[in-house]
């Protein structure tokens, strides 16, 4: 009525499963090893059965730390980490004279402040993901101890991130908090931007 049971097969395929995974074999297999070690010493008697316990937990040990060591050494099958996996992710640096910057205004007192402008990418085959500016606000004023008239009250860089095509351009506004204190201006503010740094990503062949 019933079909007969094959405890044979049921055992091939426990000990196919365990042949599948032969990590978890030497696994059980070490740590049983290192329980016999450990009763050994604690248990026994004899001073000989004591000294070989001791050598066989240090030897086992000793593997043990020799095995991990060498698969942190090993090689990563799925590549370095870190770097990017395909070239599109690749980034790379923008020549500064690539790039062209325009009607740049810095407004607000630092809490925040608000940059805009305009940029145009002219590399051809550079897509630019992020630039960097140098800004320095400078305070003119009658009576200024420097000889040109103007002291300067802030500067920092400022990071900006954007996607601009080859041979494109597009305008832009960012705001972003000072990182130090931005005293008050006594008379005209005059704003410096330089260009700085540059990035991007190639277009793939």
């Amino acid at each position: 009525m019933f079909p007969a049971k094959h405890p044979a097969r049921r055992k091939r395929g426990i000990l196919g499963d365990l042949c599948r995974y032969p990590s978890v074999i030497v696994f059980w297999a070490f740590a049983a090893c290192i329980l016999i070690a450990i009763l050994a010493i604690t248990i026994s008697n004899r001073g000989v059965v004591r000294v070989i316990g001791g050598v066989v937990l240090a030897a086992l040990l000793l593997v043990g730390l020799a095995q991990r060591l060498s698969n942190r050494a090993g090689p990563d099958p799925e590549g370095q980490r870190g770097k990017p996996a395909s070239p599109v992710a690749a980034v790379t640096a923008v020549p500064l004279d690539a790039i062209q910057l325009d009607e740049l205004k810095l407004s607000g007192s630092g809490a925040p402040f608000e940059l805009r402008g305009a940029i145009r990418n002219l590399s051809e085959e550079t897509r630019l993901r992020s630039f960097t500016l140098r800004i320095v606000r400078r305070d003119c004023f009658e009576g200024a101890i420097d000889p040109s008239g103007c002291v300067v009250i802030w500067q920092d860089q400022h990071w900006v991130s954007l996607d601009v095509a080859p041979q494109s351009e597009r305008r832009f506004a960012t705001s972003f908090y000072a990182h130090t204190n931005v005293p008050r201006p006594r008379g005209t503010i005059k704003d410096e931007f330089k260009l700085v740094a540059a990035s991007g990503q190639a277009k793939t062949p």
